[in-house]
């Protein structure tokens, strides 16, 4: 008996510990939004984007990297962009970060979508590491990466997809170990 009124009178200080955290966290990031607990953006979480990322990788057939995935505050970023990857060829090793939702301008539904659709954009570029990289292809790589995660995602997520991707974007800043996809 003793146990069960532990459990029920701790639910409720859990709940108010979890929303004074966001709000704290919130507060701390220079950000004035107020966070509310019900806020689907709260959704995004280390693990989900971790089952995302095996979910596209598996998908992509590429079991050989070790890929981990970090969602970071805008300021963590390029200035413009969504997400980044940086990998190491030689060892398959592979950092994806992915903007915080609390960053983005979308609509919170929206929000959540666009960064599992971040998480296969760098996949997809990753899985074109492999290719000669060219400067002055930038622009066409990143073109047809938004095209195949596109194609990828309406599959996924039904014909009521409807791509962030096609609207005009500045190419993806790349060097020989890093891409990153920009905001539209």
């Amino acid at each position: 008996m003793a146990e069960t009124q532990m459990k029920v009178a701790s639910a409720p200080v859990l709940a108010i510990g979890v929303f004074i955290s966001v709000c704290v966290a919130t507060a701390g990031s220079g950000s004035t939004a107020v966070v509310s607990p019900s806020d689907p953006r709260l959704q995004v979480t280390g693990p989900q984007v971790d089952r995302w990322t095996k979910k596209w990788q598996q998908r992509l057939e590429m079991g050989e990297w070790q890929i981990n995935t970090q969602i970071v505050r805008i300021w963590e970023l390029k200035p413009e962009t969504l997400g980044n990857l940086r990998w190491n060829a030689d060892n398959h090793t592979a950092t994806i970060k992915v903007l915080n939702p609390l960053d983005y301008d979308l609509p919170p539904a929206e929000t959540i979508q666009d960064i599992e659709y971040t998480i296969l954009h760098e996949l997809i570029h990753l899985q074109l590491s492999v290719l000669p990289r060219d400067v002055a292809s930038k622009g066409v790589e990143e073109k047809v990466v938004n095209r195949m995660g596109d194609a990828l995602f309406r599959l996924d997520k039904g014909d009521g997809y409807r791509p962030h991707s096609t609207m005009t974007r500045s190419p993806a800043k790349t060097r020989g170990t890093e891409a990153s996809r920009t905001k539209p």
